[in-house]
């Protein structure tokens, strides 16, 4: 069983938006044969990513996922707490209006990114991002399968 906290800084999304982005926390950890996790998703503003981005990976500007890694046991419940997940509402809607599509597509591919990224995936060579991005739409196909 999985566990997923959703927190949204801005009040920008409805009680049934958290319930439908922990459903698809919940389906990509259980494509990528993940259980007993925990992960806690941040809906934030650009000012606030801008200043998470700033103090821990040096770049002061506005970015559209951070994840944060924590693969520890949380002691209260037994599960393995994979980390946080800051998603910035703010960049998620300029990106989904320059590509043409609705915020929602573009808020569930920055979250499916920020779980692969707690799960171990990474970008850092061609190889790695083939294989993430790859793995990212695969999973999207499937959880937009699903909703359908």
């Amino acid at each position: 069983m999985n566990s997923v906290e959703i927190v949204d800084n801005g009040k920008a999304l409805s009680d049934a938006d958290h319930q439908r982005f922990s459903n698809i926390a919940l389906q990509t950890l259980k494509f990528l044969a993940k259980d007993k996790n925990e992960v806690t998703i941040v809906f934030s503003d650009d000012h606030e990513i801008q200043h998470l981005n700033k103090q821990f990976a040096k770049n002061d500007y506005p970015t559209d996922v951070l994840s944060f890694s924590a693969d520890q046991i949380d002691p209260e419940t037994g599960l393995n707490y994979l980390g946080d997940i800051v998603i910035s509402i703010g960049k998620a809607q300029i990106q989904a209006q320059e590509n043409n599509i609705h915020l929602f597509e573009e808020l569930t591919t920055l979250l499916i990114h920020g779980v692969l990224h707690l799960c171990g995936f990474d970008h850092a060579d061609d190889n790695s991002e083939n294989e993430m991005f790859a793995l990212q739409k695969t999973i999207f196909d499937q959880i937009e399968g699903f909703q359908s």
